[in-house]
């Protein structure tokens, strides 16, 4: 009697599998995950793809304290080793060049919190912003691919809009929330962003934001000077 031959799992499972073995708040390194899943050329690519679905890996840009080439698992997502479904919301691939182009048009900067790619995060030192692209109508709710569609976002706020299963706002609530913030300037500057298609910061925001960069002492030293300069400017 002829055996079927047993399918072998595919790549993304093995991986998914190794990393969740892992477990939650434990390190990895990469040559760990490329001895664990032999004969696959693009392991870390499949880790990745991991994170489209709610897993939560850090690497060294994100978290200082880790290697190069060590990675932290903080939330294991969708099992996708144990059977669960993939969810309908992953997002669909974007090619390099237009990845570079999204990025470029916004400026690397999150279109949703203002962050810049390498920076920390306010309040989360040590944490720094990574950028991906992402949709702003989600692919579940018949978003596309084209570029009018897709922003540049940090995985943090990328994270948070994954979790979000309340209903989007409609037009006639927005323009509600529009016609209330602050005064004409604010009214102004929302405008112009609508115009733009994304959030470009002002002066005080992309000053803050280059400040941030600095080292430590640095930025102490700045921000001392102008706290000076506040107060002579106040008497």
């Amino acid at each position: 009697m002829t055996q079927t031959p047993q399918l072998r799992p595919s790549s993304g499972i093995r991986v998914a599998e190794f990393i969740a073995n892992v477990g939650e708040g434990n390190k990895f390194s990469k040559i760990e995950l490329f001895d664990a899943v032999p004969g696959v050329s693009q392991a870390d690519r499949r880790m990745r793809d991991l994170r489209e679905m709610g897993w939560v890996i850090d690497n060294y840009k994100m978290n200082p304290t880790l290697k190069p080439d060590e990675y932290l698992l903080k939330k294991i997502g969708t099992r996708i080793h144990e059977g669960q479904p993939r969810p309908k919301s992953v997002r669909r691939s974007v090619t390099g060049p237009k990845r570079r182009r999204i990025l470029e048009r916004d400026g690397h900067t999150c279109q949703v919190c203002g962050v810049r790619a390498g920076m920390d995060y306010p309040g989360e030192p040590g944490r720094k912003a990574v950028l991906t692209i992402g949709h702003i109508i989600p692919n579940s709710r018949g978003g596309s691919d084209d570029e009018s569609n897709l922003r540049a976002e940090c995985t943090r706020c990328g994270d948070q809009a994954r979790d979000i299963t309340m209903d989007p706002p409609s037009a006639a609530s927005i323009f509600t929330r529009a016609q209330h913030v602050g005064g004409l300037k604010e009214k102004k500057r929302l405008y112009g962003w609508m115009a733009a298609g994304h959030r470009t910061l002002d002066d005080t925001e992309a000053v803050f934001n280059d400040w941030a960069r600095l080292p430590r002492a640095q930025r102490l030293e700045v921000m001392n000077q102008l706290g000076q300069q506040v107060i002579t400017e106040m008497e």
